[in-house]
C-alpha cells in the first residue's frame, strides 16, 4: 500500500494542487463578484469567456504536447522527444508573437463590438502570448509525468492572480484592474514552469532529427485544434453571448450562475491531466486503456454530481453563500447550468481519454453541437433560465453522442 502511494505520490499531488489553484481561482471570482458592481461582473465574465476562446491554442498545445511528450517517453525515444521539443518551441514562440500582436491591434474593433474595456481587450494580446507559452511547458511536465512541479505551477497562477487582481480592483481600477491581475498572474507561473525545464531545453537545443516526424506531429496538433476548439466554444459561447442577448442584471445573474458552475467543471480537471498522460503512456506500449477511463468517469460523477445535485436541492441557501446576495434571480438558474456543468465536466474525461488514442473524429461531434449551441442561443434564448436550458440539452446531447463513439469502437474491437 505504501509502495503504491510513493509511486502515485506525483499524481495525488497534482489532484490536490489542483483542488488549492481550483479555490483561489474561485475565491477570485466569488471576490470579483463582491467587489463589483452586477453589470460590470459580467463584463469580467465576458473577457474570459473571450480569453478562453482565443486562447484555444493553447488548449491544443499542452494536450497535444502531453501526449506526444508522454508517447516518446512511454517508448524510451529521447531523440525524437528533443526534436520534438526544439521544433515546436520555435513554432509556438513565434505564432504565440504574432497572435497576441494581431490582437493587440484588433482590440479598439473588438472592445466597440462587444462593448467591453478597451485596456482590458488590448491586454488579451499579451494574455494570448504568456498562454501559449506557459501552455506548452505545462504539456511537457503532464506529459512527462512531472505532476509535482506541474501542481506547483497552477497553484503559483492562481494564487497571484488573487493577489493582484484583489489589490488593483481596491486601488479603483475595476475591470481593468481585475484582468490586469489575471495577466500578471500568467507571467508569474511562466517564472514557476521555467524552472524544471531548462535541463530539457538544454538537451533539445543541440539535438538533431533523427525521425521524420514534423509532419504527424503537425497533422496531430491540427485535429487536437479542431477537438478543443469545438470544446471551448461548448462551454463558453453562452458567456460571451449574454452579453448581447440579456439585459444588465440579467446578464449578471447568468454570470454568477456561470461561475458556481465553475467549481462542477474545473473542479475534477486534474482527473483529464492523469488520464490524457495514462492514456497515451498505455496506448503506445500497447496496454488497457479503458479501466483509467472508468476510474476517472466515476470519480467525477461522484464528487461533481454531488455538487450538482446540491444547486438542484439548496440554490437559495448556496447562491448568498457564494457569489453574494445581490444575485437573487442566480437561484432559478444555476440547478440547471450546474447539470449542464456536470456534463461537460465528463465530456472533457472522453476528449482527454481520445486525444490520448489519438483518435481524433470525436471533433466533428463537437463542431456539430457548437453550430447547434450557438443556433439555439441567437434564436429561442430570451431570458437567463431559457439560455441555462439550451446549454444543459446541448451537454446532454454531446455527452450520448461521445458515449456512442465509444460503444461503437468497443463494438468494432470486438
Amino acid at each position: 500500500m505504501l509502495g503504491r502511494a510513493r509511486q502515485h505520490s506525483g499524481g495525488i499531488y497534482l489532484f490536490v494542487a489542483t483542488f488549492v489553484a481550483n479555490v483561489l481561482g474561485y475565491g477570485y471570482q466569488v471576490v470579483m463578484a463582491r467587489l463589483l458592481r452586477p453589470e460590470d461582473y459580467a463584463v469580467l465574465t465576458a473577457l474570459f469567456g473571450i480569453l478562453i476562446l482565443e486562447s484555444i491554442s493553447s488548449q491544443v498545445i499542452q494536450s497535444a504536447t502531453a501526449k506526444l511528450a508522454a508517447q516518446y517517453r512511454a517508448r524510451d525515444e529521447d531523440a525524437a522527444l528533443h526534436a520534438f521539443v526544439r521544433r515546436w518551441a520555435v513554432r509556438v514562440g513565434g505564432g504565440a508573437a504574432a497572435i497576441g500582436l494581431l490582437v493587440a491591434v484588433l482590440s479598439g474593433a473588438i472592445a466597440g463590438a462587444l462593448a467591453l474595456p478597451a485596456l482590458s481587450v488590448a491586454l488579451l494580446g499579451l494574455t494570448l502570448f504568456l498562454a501559449l507559452s506557459f501552455t506548452f511547458g505545462l504539456g511537457l511536465l503532464q506529459g512527462l509525468a512531472r505532476f509535482v512541479w506541474m501542481g506547483t505551477a497552477l497553484i503559483a497562477q492562481a494564487g497571484a492572480r488573487l493577489a493582484v487582481g484583489v489589490v488593483l480592483v481596491l486601488a479603483g481600477l475595476g475591470v481593468d484592474g481585475a484582468f490586469t491581475g489575471a495577466t500578471a498572474a500568467i507571467a508569474i507561473s511562466l517564472a514557476v514552469l521555467a524552472i524544471p525545464l531548462v535541463p530539457l531545453f538544454r538537451a533539445a537545443r543541440g539535438s538533431a532529427v533523427k525521425h521524420e516526424l514534423g509532419a504527424a506531429e503537425t497533422r496531430f496538433f491540427a485535429l487536437s485544434a479542431v477537438v478543443l476548439l469545438a470544446y471551448a466554444a461548448l462551454t463558453n459561447i453562452d458567456a460571451v453571448l449574454a452579453r448581447s442577448l440579456l439585459g444588465p442584471d440579467e446578464a449578471g445573474a447568468y454570470a454568477a450562475a456561470i461561475t458556481m458552475g465553475k467549481i462542477v467543471l474545473f473542479a475534477p480537471i486534474a482527473i483529464g491531466f492523469l488520464l490524457l498522460e495514462r492514456t497515451a503512456r498505455a496506448h503506445a506500449r500497447g496496454e488497457d486503456t479503458d479501466r483509467a477511463l472508468y476510474l476517472a468517469l466515476a470519480f467525477v460523477l461522484a464528487t461533481s454530481g454531488l455538487v450538482a445535485l446540491a444547486y438542484i436541492v439548496l440554490p437559495e441557501l448556496l447562491v448568498p453563500i457564494v457569489v453574494g446576495s445581490q444575485y437573487p434571480e442566480t437561484a432559478r438558474i444555476v440547478g440547471t447550468y450546474g447539470v449542464a456543468a456536470l456534463a461537460n465536466a465528463l465530456l472533457n474525461l472522453w476528449i482527454s481519454y481520445f486525444i490520448g488514442r489519438g483518435e481524433m473524429r470525436v471533433g466533428l461531434l463537437l463542431a456539430v453541437a457548437v453550430v447547434a449551441e450557438v443556433a439555439l442561443l441567437l434564436t429561442k434564448a430570451s431570458d437567463p433560465l431559457t439560455m441555462a436550458r439550451i446549454v444543459l440539452v446541448v451537454a446532454l446531447a454531446t455527452q450520448g453522442a461521445a458515449i456512442a463513439t465509444f460503444v461503437l469502437r468497443k463494438a468494432r474491437a470486438g
